[in-house]
């Protein structure tokens, strides 16, 4: 038996109760074309359901290096990333989620955009439950997944930035220059303050367009409504904890609570199509980003950072199952 490969990229997959999805997303890592080696860093965060019996099956089954690693010190996806990239052998890591498909050249476009940026930011697509119900080709097909290589392109000059955390790759220096994830950021925004502190650390991280993966729509409304009051809420700590409200992109408060107003006027009085689903969650991210402001800004009651956790390597070194 010769020599292990050395992984050219990690892919780092953070799990919790992935049960129902993981296999898929495993099944289309597996199916890669042109891939360079590499190798799939599995973090398993306290799962409860049968996400260990899939990742163990797997493992026993498939040709490509799989590594488990439990992490059980802390419950977020923040801390589980962090394990992820502590344990990484490859330099060049790429991050997508359990629950998502990505495409057929994922890992060979992915390695590609290394050679422009040391950090990217890939393409999600949005599709339905009823797209993700077909077999793994149509899935594919239905995001327009494609062999053809785009180069990254520059994003829009901002100091907050959109970073996907379920699709981007990074360089394992430049993830430890800022210290990785922040666990601070519970439920969102873990991603974006990501990116901010990125931004400001001197990364013009680029767009990968064709790096693409199949995202799996979201699309209960009161799962919307919440997520957009906590990217909202996040919004306003990393505006006040980095002093940067002069630099956000969000609508000044007072100017969106009198636009979302005039809207619902215009719905009731029929001069507007009614959208009162999008109306809501314009109402809940205004609502998220009054209470940050009041919470963190006015009264001063910033959770305390946690960027890093999980990033530092535990003594004895983390056991893999």
């Amino acid at each position: 038996m010769g020599a292990p490969i050395e992984p050219k990229i990690s892919v780092v997959i953070p799990c919790f109760n992935a049960q129902k999805t993981l296999e898929l997303q495993l099944r289309a890592l597996e199916d890669q074309e042109a891939a360079p080696a590499f190798e799939i860093v599995l973090v398993d965060n306290g799962s409860t359901d049968g996400t260990r019996d899939v990742i163990r099956s797997f493992k026993d089954s498939t040709y490509l290096p799989v590594r488990h690693i439990d992490a059980l010190e802390f419950q977020g996806v923040s801390y589980a990333r962090n394990v992820g990239i502590l344990a990484s052998q490859a330099e060049k890591i790429m991050f997508c989620d359990a629950d998502d498909v990505v495409s057929k050249w994922w890992i060979s476009q992915g390695y590609q955009c290394f050679d422009f940026a040391p950090v990217w930011n890939g393409a999600a697509i949005l599709l339905t439950d009823k797209q993700f119900a077909g077999t793994l080709e149509d899935i594919r097909s239905a995001f327009g997944d494609s062999p053809a290589f785009e180069p990254p392109i520059a994003g829009k000059a901002t100091a907050f930035p959109v970073l996907m955390g379920g699709n981007f790759g990074a360089t394992k220096a430049a993830l430890e220059r800022v210290h990785g994830f922040d666990q601070s950021f519970m439920g969102a925004g873990e991603d974006n303050d990501l990116g901010f502190r990125f931004r400001r650390a001197g990364f013009e991280y680029p767009n990968a367009p064709s790096v693409r993966i199949g995202y799996r729509g979201k699309w209960d409304p009161r799962f919307i409504r919440r997520l957009a009051f906590r990217q909202a809420k996040a919004h306003a700590l990393i505006a006040t904890r980095y002093e940067a409200w002069t630099e956000s992109n969000f609508p000044k408060f007072g100017n969106e609570l009198i636009r979302v107003a005039g809207s619902a006027m215009l719905m009731v009085a029929g001069r507007k199509t009614k959208d009162w689903d999008g109306l809501a969650s314009r109402v809940a991210a205004l609502s998220g980003l009054g209470v940050g402001k009041l919470t963190f800004q006015i009264f001063g009651k910033m959770p305390p950072s946690q960027v890093g956790t999980g990033l530092v390597r535990a003594s004895p070194e983390r056991p893999e199952s």
